[in-house]
């Protein structure tokens, strides 16, 4: 239902996370979209209307902290095994995995981080990858499902 409300206004998802909160009682919804003003208020009173929608609240980047996980196989056999183990942790990634070929590593951070690790890893050949897209929390002392 919400994916299908931010398509028929032309909004794009960019990310999309969805995931249990503290309260058991509650699932939240991460999403990252990029749009006019005036069209993304009205979408958030579409949102407001579905009955499963308990709050919604906009978050520009500045006042949020938000990251994302990345997991990337690289093709790592012989003398090419120890420059990706460096990248690894000169970009403060860990590795999950070492195959006779390959080395599977698990980075989070912001995005941009992300895709500088990608493009450096691509030196070695990356097989395969996933990546969960972005999650975020208000910066400061409140929480989502403090009275307001």
């Amino acid at each position: 239902k919400v994916s299908g409300l931010f398509s028929r206004r032309g909004f794009n998802i960019d990310s999309i996370v969805a995931c249990r909160t503290e309260n058991p009682a509650f699932s939240r919804l991460t999403l990252v979209v990029e749009g006019d003003e005036a069209p993304f208020t009205q979408l958030i009173r579409q949102l407001l209307k579905l009955e499963d929608i308990v709050k919604v609240r906009a978050m520009e980047t500045d006042n949020c902290s938000n990251s994302e996980l990345l997991l990337v196989k690289v093709e790592a056999a012989g003398p090419s095994r120890g420059g990706v183990l460096k990248a690894a942790q000169t970009y403060g990634a860990r590795v999950l995995d070492i195959g006779d070929a390959t080395v599977t590593i698990e980075m989070t951070g912001q995005t941009d981080e992300m895709d500088h690790f990608i493009e450096h890893m691509e030196q070695f050949g990356v097989r395969e990858m996933a990546r969960t897209g972005i999650t975020a929390l208000e910066r400061g002392d409140e929480a989502i499902l403090d009275e307001e």
